[in-house]
């Protein structure tokens, strides 16, 4: 079982989260302890030694980028909680493993905290970087996906795929030369199935290839055109890790 701790400065938020991931992620990681400013925050950390941290951003003498400056080491994985959706980017930067918006949507959370065990899961099984590398040197162009569609199994070539779509249950694929493929998968399996260092999900509507990227439209509505002139939103939630992205 993963041991976090979760770092807030209002109580009943506190509270609120504990209840949340007892209910709905008990089965991954039990909470050990919390804190409510930085000074017993870090006294906390160093205590316990987590495996996880629920971190707010906005805490009592400070903020949660002054608390992780003080830390020597950071040996934990970190999914940031706030109200405030215009510190993705710096987020991002810290190498969070996801950012949720107050208030919080339990599904996101639940993702969020499997994504953690899984990255926790591989640094100690040692086998991080050897994944790494395996998808840093594989050939992203002979790579294809199977793809279930009405009458049997497609398989595509990645590199053939501009963007994707949701269409109820299942997606459609854009893909170069104006050609369209119905998948019976939603985009959620696609998400999982795809290459993650090509393809993002901008928006519960849109995968992108990022290779076709042509520009992004900066604002409180970000979109971005594609290189088929498209036009792809990119939702408020999705833009922390969309903008780190751009930046890697």
């Amino acid at each position: 079982m993963i041991e976090a701790i979760h770092i807030e400065d209002e109580p009943r938020n506190l509270q609120l989260l504990e209840n949340l991931v007892r209910t709905y992620c008990g089965d991954l990681v039990t909470l050990v302890g919390n804190a409510r400013n930085i000074k017993d925050a870090i006294t906390l950390i160093k205590a316990k030694k987590p495996q996880l941290i629920f971190l707010d951003i906005e805490l009592s003498q400070g903020n949660a980028f002054d608390m992780l400056a003080e830390l020597k080491e950071i040996s934990f994985e970190i999914i940031f909680i706030t109200a405030f959706n215009e510190y993705a980017v710096k987020a991002f930067r810290h190498n969070a493993v996801d950012y949720l918006l107050k208030p919080i949507n339990i599904e996101e959370l639940k993702q969020a905290t499997s994504k953690a065990v899984q990255r926790i899961g591989l640094a100690s099984s040692g086998n991080e970087n050897v994944l790494k590398a395996i998808k840093e040197i594989s050939d992203f162009g002979s790579h294809k996906i199977g793809l279930p569609v009405s009458d049997g199994v497609l398989f595509i070539n990645c590199d053939q795929i501009i963007r994707i779509s949701a269409k109820g249950s299942f997606s459609i694929l854009h893909l170069v030369g104006d050609k369209k493929v119905t998948c019976t998968k939603n985009l959620k399996v696609l998400e999982q199935l795809l290459p993650e260092a090509f393809f993002l999900r901008v928006h519960h509507s849109w995968i992108v290839n990022l290779k076709y990227l042509k520009k992004y439209f900066r604002g409180k509505n970000g979109y971005m055109e594609m290189e088929d002139g498209s036009i792809v939103m990119v939702s408020v939630r999705k833009k922390g890790n969309f903008l780190n992205h751009l930046l890697e």
